[in-house]
């Protein structure tokens, strides 16, 4: 199987055909735009013109702006009125509203546990120092999973090579 696939012929022709009407359209479009420019610019005076250009292009840039500036307000405005409305605890209580007491756990206290930089290390050990820290598999009748364990590895070290 080639790479990329091979679409049928049909799909290539129709991806054609929409190509050549799309490019007709945006001619047919600018020959439009042009020939409006020429009939425009024919009813101005020269002295006019660019005046004239000029307001039409501050007035889309005013269009532009207003179209990007209103939702940028519109945030603004809710987030303002938000910093500007009361906190939770003194406010009175609305309906369907949940205070923030009931639905979060209070902070935790800003106890940090002292930092211990370093430490010397013990030159000897005591039973009962390293009791806490070591279990002695043989204790508690784990000698069958040990033989196991051995005889499987052993199992994997003669199969190698």
């Amino acid at each position: 199987m080639a790479f990329p696939p091979r679409l049928p012929d049909q799909v290539y022709n129709f991806i054609d055909g929409v190509k050549a009407s799309l490019e007709s359209l945006f001619r047919r479009v600018a020959e439009e735009a042009a020939e409006l420019g020429k009939r425009l610019m024919e009813k101005l005076p020269p002295e006019k013109r660019k005046p004239v250009l000029m307001v039409s292009i501050g007035a889309c840039a005013v269009l532009a702006l207003a179209f990007a500036g209103i939702p940028l307000l519109t945030r603004g405005k809710s987030a303002a009125e938000s910093a500007a409305a009361p906190v939770a605890g003194n406010a009175p209580a609305r309906q369907g509203v949940i205070p923030p007491d009931d639905l979060f756990l209070p902070d935790e206290p800003d106890f940090v546990p002292g930092i211990m930089l370093e430490r010397e290390q013990r030159t000897e050990w005591t039973s009962a120092d390293a009791a806490p820290l070591w279990q002695d598999p043989l204790k508690n009748g784990e000698e069958p999973w040990r033989n196991r364990i051995e005889k499987t590895i052993d199992d994997i070290m003669e199969s190698v090579p």
